[in-house]
C-alpha cells in the first residue's frame, strides 16, 4: 500500500472498477457503483481503493485479498447476502482470487464524501 501512485503501476493511478475492468452501474458525484464477476479460480487485477466502499456479496465463495506485491491480507470465504462496510486505511491497494469452484459476483459501492455533521442537540 502506498500514499502516492505511480505511473510504473498503472493499476496506482485508475480508478477501482476501471483497474478491474467493470462497468460503472451507478456514476454520481458522490457514490460510484459497480459490479464485479469472479469465475473460479480467477484473479482480479491490482486496484487502489481511494474512498470507503460497501461490498455485497450476489453470489459467495472462497478468495483470497493480497497486496499488489502478493502479500497474503485476508483469506474466507465472502456469504451470499453479506454486506460489509470497508473502511480501511486509505489508499488501500490490493488484488482478489477467487479460490473456490463458485462463482464470486459481488456490487461495490463507493462512498465520494463524507457523512453530513451532527447538528448539536438534535
Amino acid at each position: 500500500m502506498r500514499d502516492e501512485p505511480r505511473p510504473d503501476e498503472p493499476w496506482s493511478v485508475l480508478e477501482p472498477w476501471e483497474a478491474v475492468g467493470a462497468r460503472l452501474v451507478v456514476d454520481e458525484p458522490a457514490v460510484k457503483c459497480w459490479i464485479e464477476e469472479v469465475l473460479p479460480g480467477e484473479s482480479r487485477p491490482p486496484h487502489t481503493h481511494r474512498h470507503p466502499w460497501i461490498t455485497v456479496v450476489l453470489s459467495g465463495a472462497d478468495g483470497e485479498s493480497r497486496t499488489p506485491d502478493g502479500t497474503l491480507i485476508a483469506a474466507g470465504t465472502a456469504v451470499e447476502g453479506t454486506v460489509r462496510f470497508n473502511q480501511p486505511q486509505l489508499p488501500f491497494s490490493h488484488c482478489m482470487t477467487n479460490t473456490s469452484d463458485r462463482l464470486l459476483k459481488l456490487v461495490a459501492i463507493e462512498l465520494r464524501t463524507a457523512p453530513a455533521a451532527e447538528e448539536d442537540g438534535r
